[in-house]
């Protein structure tokens, strides 16, 4: 066995080059297609038009993300996602330190590749979404738990606690840390000796004051997050739902790969026993398995969306590694990153796939229907504007409004929200709704077309057109385009 910092000189610089590597690749990639800004991602965009504690769904993270990443490089795709393309290799390098301290510089090494791999992460990595910087700050906290538990020094007290901070502001599923961490306690008796530590309650303390200013912004904005995070979670109904558990349950061989999680239950159904009885596996079970299983119970009750787990496999890589390299089979491990490699190259080059295959797809069959046309859609709405100068943008649905604010350019970002049903439901009713500042002519994009109630609310209405971008033949984008004027309030 080689030595400890042979090992390190041998896997940190190969590391370093494949994760550079597989980021360009990626970018490359998306840059061929020439992919366009999901909506979320185009609704983050606006976000960080103003930087705020909170915004309307989410904690504030991702927005100041997006902020620094544009005006460092513009506001071309790229740069609205470059903090994607950073994090995720940044979270990798984090788990072969975590790997390195738990196990040995070879395991690390071939759990940061299992993670660099993940469908989720190949996914994940050519958008700009909450998960990013989110499994980034777990993966730090989980790596400063170790290095604390292990040597109780003060910096990786405090950079928990920062790491934790951070994390909430990044997305509210950073709560589930407590989950794995109560699970350390009740697995670990080391663990449970820090109960008497003041260093563990200085980090705690230390995540509560930097998450605290977001939770200031909540109490100013009638908790919208927090409403939005329990609607979305449906906990409200009725409960026990076997057919969502499922869903969950299935849809994760695809989030983790279809052997690494064959592997993952199989290590938790088969040897839960050896797992308790290694302290160097302890921490890597306790904040993968009881995590998984914390969103396996929110799916029977209610549901669970297939990414809400993510947070679990930056220790379930550890986990499987540390599994598989002790018994020297990790050639189930190099399989599980070939399959999930060879995966990801199919999602990236999906559609030449197809194309040289002589399939034609359809709607359903596109994986890119939903982030496709918004390009030529916004050239087109861009022109009612500039026929009519001096116009503001009005829209009346949260997709098609964060896809116009960006793809027209000048971006609109004084656009406006129709909302006659006064519902608060997004970002534009929280912040941009007509009513706050009616003055003045728009060009009112809308989706769902109502003349009677415009003609009740407007001085002014005038049908313009319509906006109609087909999608590579299969579907085809629509609004109805008007001149309005004169805002009366809603419903007079």
């Amino acid at each position: 066995m080689a030595r400890p910092e042979a090992q390190t000189e041998r896997y940190a610089p190969l590391l370093a080059i494949l994760l550079v590597a597989l980021a360009a690749y990626r970018v490359w990639a998306a840059q061929l297609i020439q992919l366009e800004l999901f909506f979320d991602e185009a609704y983050y965009f606006g976000w960080a038009q103003s930087l705020e504690w909170g915004y309307y769904s989410k904690p504030p993270m991702v927005g100041w993300l997006i902020w620094l990443t544009t005006h460092i490089g513009g506001d071309s795709e790229p740069w609205v996602r470059a903090a994607s393309t950073v994090l995720y290799p940044l979270t990798a390098w984090v788990a072969f330190l975590t790997g390195r301290r738990l196990f040995d510089a070879r395991t690390g090494f071939w759990a940061a590749l299992a993670f660099i791999t993940l469908p989720m992460v190949s996914f994940g990595a050519w958008l700009i979404t909450t998960d990013a910087a989110l499994l980034f700050f777990w993966g730090l906290a989980l790596y400063a738990l170790v290095r604390a538990l292990a040597d109780n020094l003060w910096r990786h007290w405090l950079l928990l606690g920062l790491a934790l901070g951070l994390g909430g502001l990044s997305k509210y599923s950073m709560v589930f840390f407590s989950v794995g961490g109560l699970a350390l306690l009740a697995m670990d008796r080391d663990a449970r000796r820090q109960l008497a530590n003041p260093r563990m309650y200085a980090a705690i303390a230390l995540a509560a004051l930097v998450f605290a200013p977001n939770l200031w912004w909540n109490a100013q904005h009638q908790f919208v997050s927090v409403q939005h995070t329990a609607e979305i979670a449906q906990l409200d109904r009725d409960l026990l739902h076997p057919d969502k558990l499922g869903e969950f349950f299935g849809a994760q061989f695809g989030v983790m790969g279809p052997i690494l999680f064959a592997a993952l239950l199989w290590i938790a159904l088969r040897h839960g026993r050896a797992l308790l009885n290694d302290a160097r596996l302890r921490p890597a079970a306790a904040f993968s398995l009881p995590v998984l299983g914390a969103f396996l119970v929110l799916a029977l009750l209610s549901r669970a969306f297939a990414n809400w787990g993510a947070m679990a496999y930056v220790a379930g890589c550890l986990l499987v590694a540390g599994w598989l390299a002790k018994r020297e089979r990790l050639v189930w491990l190099k399989a599980g990153i070939a399959l999930n490699l060879l995966a990801a190259v199919f999602l990236y080059h999906y559609h030449a796939l197809m194309g040289a295959a002589g399939v034609e797809l359809t709607r359903k069959a596109d994986p890119y229907a939903r982030i496709t046309g918004w390009r030529g859609f916004g050239a087109q709405a861009q022109a009612y504007l500039a026929a009519h100068p001096g116009t503001r943008l009005l829209g009346d649905d949260r997709k098609y409004m964060a896809e116009l604010i960006y793809y027209i350019r000048p971006h609109p970002f004084d656009a406006r929200l129709y909302n006659p049903s006064g519902a608060l439901d997004d970002h534009y009713a929280l912040k941009h709704d007509l009513k706050g500042d009616p003055a003045g002519e728009f060009v009112f994009v809308s989706r769902h077309t109502d003349d009677a109630a415009l003609m009740r609310d407007f001085d002014t209405v005038r049908p313009l057109g319509e906006i109609a971008r087909p999608v590579r033949g299969h579907s085809v984008l629509r609004a109805h385009v008007y001149l309005v004027s004169g805002f009366r309030g809603y419903g007079r």
